[in-house]
């Protein structure tokens, strides 16, 4: 047989060109390996968030799913909670395929209404009420900063300043955080009084539950005329399973009376609001929902929902 000898060398092409072309070549599909490899991780990349928005789309949905749920139990929890205060804080697992919602209700209107210093808007009213006669005064507002700890002289001022903030706006806030834009209010007044307020979609006087404040709500009692001892002394002695009635708290609350005020006119042994934590979590992601429920009629609405986080697995 015979042996075939390729040349090293070819006709015409010098050894060093050889060698430059051997590396040209070698270079290119180094070159092309790298873009294969980038367009690999891009795939696998673009694929990845593919598969987390999926998850991510499930687990919104399996919340939007407890959010009905919610809404439906919203009477029942009230009415229990009316019986027994301590209820509305236990927790609710529901069940769905695929996963499940936990769901925790809390009382959404022991707080003051920061929207309550608003102004009514042109040709409206409280329903049943006189047109402002469902309206907080800067006073009462002062009352309670005070009580949180934020001396008289600058309660007064703040108080008036977060008045003329909202008249001036002439629009509901849709969150507490926004008194801390209020001209005098610093960090300090946030950390004070800022766990007391709320932002309610209305210009009302939050009418308080007194059977679900706690001790450390006791300045909002203030606001509504009583002494801050008064406000501690009534929530210390408050009957096991709640008052049965406003008139029986003032009664226990104010041997002089009920102040007169519009925040004592409207306190109550039920709430109207009713804040809903959601958790929902599948095999892949958990989402954590938060409602405002108003419950003035059944079934309940949402009033305002806010998706807090979403955290995606592995």
């Amino acid at each position: 047989m015979k042996q075939i000898l390729f040349p090293t060398n070819r006709p015409g092409i010098a050894p060093g060109e050889q060698g430059a072309a051997l590396l040209a070549v070698l270079a290119m599909v180094v070159l092309l390996s790298g873009f294969a490899s980038i367009g690999l991780s891009r795939l696998r990349a673009t694929t990845d968030r593919v598969s987390d928005a999926e998850a991510r789309s499930d687990t919104q949905l399996l919340a939007n799913a407890g959010t009905a749920a919610a809404v439906q139990m919203a009477g029942q929890v009230k009415a229990r909670a009316n019986r027994q205060p301590g209820a509305l804080q236990q927790p609710v697992t529901v069940p769905f395929s695929g996963g499940n919602v936990v769901v925790r209700f809390s009382d959404g209107g022991s707080c003051f209404n920061l929207n309550s210093l608003a102004p009514q808007a042109p040709g409206s009213g409280a329903a049943g009420s006189g047109s402002g006669s469902s309206q907080s005064r800067p006073q009462d507002f002062a009352r309670m900063l005070t009580a949180a700890g934020i001396p008289d002289l600058e309660a007064g001022s703040i108080a008036r300043a977060t008045a003329a903030r909202l008249a001036a706006t002439r629009s509901l806030w849709a969150d507490p955080s926004e008194w801390t834009t209020v001209p005098g209010v610093t960090a300090a007044h946030w950390q004070a009084a800022g766990p007391l307020l709320c932002a309610l979609p209305n210009r009302e006087a939050s009418a308080l539950n007194i059977n679900s404040l706690s001790a450390a709500q006791a300045p909002l009692l203030v606001s509504m005329g009583l002494g801050p001892d008064e406000a501690r002394r009534a929530l210390a002695n408050r009957p096991r399973e709640g008052w049965t009635s406003a008139t029986d708290f003032w009664l226990e609350a104010s041997p002089s009376g009920t102040p007169d005020t519009v925040g004592a006119s409207v306190v109550g042994t039920t709430s109207r609001w009713m804040r809903v934590t959601l958790v929902a979590t599948t095999a892949r992601a958990r989402v954590s929902r938060e409602l405002l429920l108003d419950t003035l009629r059944q079934p309940a609405t949402v009033a305002s929902s806010t998706w807090n986080t979403v955290e995606v697995g592995a």
